[in-house]
C-alpha cells in the first residue's frame, strides 16, 4: 500500500515536471527474479525507472540509513535492501543474489555509479553474476534525453536476457555481461519512434 501511494505521489510529480516517453513496459516479466540494469546519468533515474515498472522494484540503500527509526522503516517498507559497503563488493552482491531469488525486481547501475559522459562506460560484471547466481532474467533499460519540457527523456525497458539459457550454451559471466553491454549501446544510440501510447 505504502509503496503504491509514494509510486503514484511520485509519478505525479514527474509528469508534471518533466516531458516523459515511456517504451516497452511490458517487456518487464509479471513475475520471478528480474534485474533491472539501466545507464545512470541523473539522481532522478531510481524513481523513473520505477514508477514506470509494472510491478515492485528493489533497490539498495546504505546500511547507515536503516538506523534512522523512523526514515529506516519507511525505506525498508519501499523496498530499500541494506548494504554494508565496509564489507566491499562481495557483501553486496550476496545481499542482492538472496534478494533477488526471493523472486524480486531488482534495479542495477552495471557503469558502477552516474556516467556525466554521455557515453556508456564498460560495465561492471556483478549483474551477470547476479543473474547466474538468481536465475533472474536481465531487462536492459536505456535512459535517453534530458530532464526538462523541451527535449524530455525517453525510458526504453529492453526484451528480457534469458541468462539461464545462455549459461546452458556455455556463456561465462564476462560473455554475458559482453551481451549486456551491446544491447545497451544499441538502444541508447537506435532511434525510438513513439506513437500515442508512449506519450506521457
Amino acid at each position: 500500500m505504502l509503496y503504491s501511494t509514494v509510486k503514484f505521489i511520485v509519478k505525479i510529480f514527474y509528469k508534471l515536471r518533466f516531458k516523459i516517453n515511456v517504451v516497452g513496459e511490458n517487456n518487464i516479466p509479471k513475475d520471478g527474479p528480474v534485474l533491472l540494469t539501466s545507464n545512470h546519468s541523473s539522481l532522478y533515474d531510481p524513481p523513473l525507472v520505477a514508477i514506470f515498472s509494472n510491478r515492485e522494484m528493489s533497490f539498495f540503500a546504505k546500511s547507515e540509513l536503516f538506523k534512522y527509526p523512523v526514515f529506516g522503516q519507511l525505506i525498508r517498507r519501499l523496498n530499500a535492501i541494506p548494504v554494508n559497503r565496509g564489507k566491499g563488493d562481495r557483501a553486496a552482491l550476496k545481499t542482492s543474489v538472496d534478494a533477488v531469488k526471493d523472486g524480486r525486481m531488482l534495479l542495477i547501475f552495471p557503469e558502477g555509479g552516474r556516467n556525466l559522459t554521455g557515453k556508456l562506460k564498460p560495465l561492471q560484471e556483478g549483474a551477470s553474476f547476479i543473474a547466474m547466481k538468481s536465475r533472474a532474467k536481465i531487462v536492459p533499460v536505456a535512459i535517453k534525453g534530458s530532464y526538462n519540457r523541451k527535449e524530455g527523456i525517453t525510458l526504453v525497458y529492453g526484451k528480457p536476457i534469458d541468462v539461464d539459457a545462455l549459461v546452458e550454451e556455455g556463456k561465462k559471466r564476462k560473455e554475458i555481461t559482453e551481451i549486456l553491454e551491446n544491447r545497451l549501446k544499441n538502444m541508447l544510440k537506435t532511434p525510438v519512434i513513439l506513437d500515442k501510447r508512449d506519450k506521457i
